[in-house]
């Protein structure tokens, strides 16, 4: 098989030709790129048919890639290019495909190529692909909403024109949310090399800011003061202490959906779960509810499915307080359903309108903050009573274990890494413990001055802040005379 490398750029006379391999500045580093081409296997009329590879930077690269190409020939794994089929039409293909998915997964990926792969990456031919066409995509993304210095690029208009109906339109992205973005680009060319679209997937090799997820903080005396004073959360998952979250629930006590607070500040069911919780799964005597189902918000529609992942199918213990306000809801509920007879939604869902309608999840989250506002509290997500639940049982049993299970996680790392907020005063309380298990013969009183010379016998020889040698019986370190320590000491305290 024959293949060779070449130059060009691309630069045009007078006449608006391009110069290709003739421009006389392709000797000049950094101008033009290296490009491939090669003998590929002949059509079946037996005609001779080549293929181009490129562009590349350095001719190196291009050397390479069109070693790979000629051995992939040789080795009958050769597969070639098509030409005609874009990057914007493959994803399409590839999101029909995937038959499969939840609709809350679906509806992401859908986001994710209308907004950002298919205006970014679109209008390029899936064989012509190349890492560095994926990182000026994400680079883009890293302007929206920040100053841009002259005319916007191309690409970053293309990222706008795309995103004038959503909203937020203009909203810095972060890192997280590329790195949602690249998790779905990887997945459709992760479809492309297995269907044989292309031999190699180019986003394999794509640095991206390394991922650290946003670990919920407790609001505190001084973080409270600080929002106060600038309108800004510490961090995007907040949790009330225990003081707070009691406060709250005081303050909830006589609302419709109190019981739904509870249940979830408690034992820590996420949203959609409890929104799909049916009475058939709550077993008030074996003090139990099972987590079998969910009502989910999709854009503007909500969808009703199984969980989020096997291991958020779960049964979950509840304690005497939750059995209580359960059973005064029930109660409720019965009583709402015999004043409105024939009007009554039957629906068997534990939270429902006052009608016994299901409830819309935004609507409800919605009511939830409202809620916190009127209450005067440091503001939190009714998402974030999860992590006030997980935070209270970790503090309550220290099981990091039974923690993770109560919430549903597969592995206990995201429950560590996450959920598990620790409060002040266990924090303090872990120190002072940890402080404690150092004996001490005399403690030095907060606010004493700190010694200035060695111990005694551990400094002989050496010169004080006046010139002179300090004595070996002088003892400025707080009772380090009457308690010597190991003869071992003296050496490395004169040799640092």
């Amino acid at each position: 098989m024959k293949g060779s490398t070449f130059k060009r750029c691309g630069c045009r006379d007078e006449d608006g030709r391009q110069f290709g391999a003739r421009c006389p500045k392709l000797g000049r580093k950094g101008h033009g790129a290296w490009w491939g081409r090669y003998d590929a296997p002949r059509a079946a009329d037996g005609r001779r048919r080549q293929e181009k590879l490129g562009p590349f930077d350095t001719k190196t690269e291009a050397d390479a890639a069109l070693a790979e190409a000629v051995q992939a020939i040789s080795r009958g794994t050769y597969l070639r290019p098509e030409k005609d089929l874009t990057v914007a039409r493959f994803l399409d293909e590839w999101l029909e495909g995937k038959t499969r998915l939840k609709a809350s997964t679906r509806h992401g990926y859908a986001q994710h190529l209308r907004l950002y792969l298919k205006p970014g990456l679109g209008h390029l031919r899936l064989a012509e692909l190349r890492d560095v066409d994926l990182e000026a995509l994400y680079a883009a993304m890293r302007q929206i909403g920040r100053p841009v210095d002259g005319r916007p690029s191309v690409l970053l208009r293309r990222l706008l024109e795309a995103r004038t109906d959503t909203p937020a339109a203009q909203r810095v992205l972060g890192d997280a949310t590329i790195r949602r973005v690249h998790a779905t680009a990887m997945s459709a060319l992760g479809t492309a090399v297995k269907r044989r679209k292309i031999a190699v997937n180019p986003g394999e090799h794509v640095e991206l800011p390394s991922g650290r997820s946003d670990r919920a903080l407790v609001w505190t005396e001084h973080r409270i003061e600080e929002w106060k004073r600038t309108g800004k959360r510490p961090a995007a998952a907040m949790v009330w202490t225990p003081e707070q979250a009691g406060a709250f629930l005081d303050h909830a006590a006589s609302d419709e959906l109190y019981a739904l607070w509870h249940l979830v500040a408690f034992r820590g069911l996420r949203r959609s779960e409890a929104l799909g919780l049916p009475w058939s799964d709550v077993d008030l005597d074996r003090r139990t509810v099972t987590v079998r189902e969910t009502r989910v918000q999709v854009a503007r529609d909500v969808v009703e499915g199984d969980t989020k992942t096997d291991a958020s199918a779960r049964t979950v213990s509840l304690d005497a307080g939750t059995i209580e306000v359960l059973r005064a809801h029930r109660r409720r509920q019965a009583e709402l359903r015999l004043q409105l007879g024939a009007a009554w939604v039957d629906t068997g869902l534990v939270f429902t309108k006052a009608d016994g309608s299901a409830l819309v999840p935004d609507s409800a989250s919605q009511r939830f903050d409202r809620m916190v506002i009127k209450t005067g509290l440091p503001p939190v997500r009714l998402h974030d009573l999860r992590h006030l639940a997980a935070s209270l049982t970790y503090r309550a049993t220290r099981d990091l274990k039974l923690t993770s299970q109560m919430l549903g996680h597969a592995s206990t790392a995201i429950t560590e890494q996450v959920y598990t907020s620790v409060f002040e005063d266990v924090e303090r309380e872990a120190a002072e413990s940890a402080a404690a298990l150092v004996p001490r013969a005399h403690r030095a009183p907060i606010g004493a001055d700190v010694p200035t010379s060695c111990p005694p016998g551990a400094g002989e020889g050496l010169r004080g802040p006046a010139g002179k040698s300090e004595t070996a019986g002088q003892d400025r370190w707080g009772g380090w005379g009457s308690n010597p320590r190991p003869r071992d000491y003296e050496s490395h305290a004169l040799t640092g």
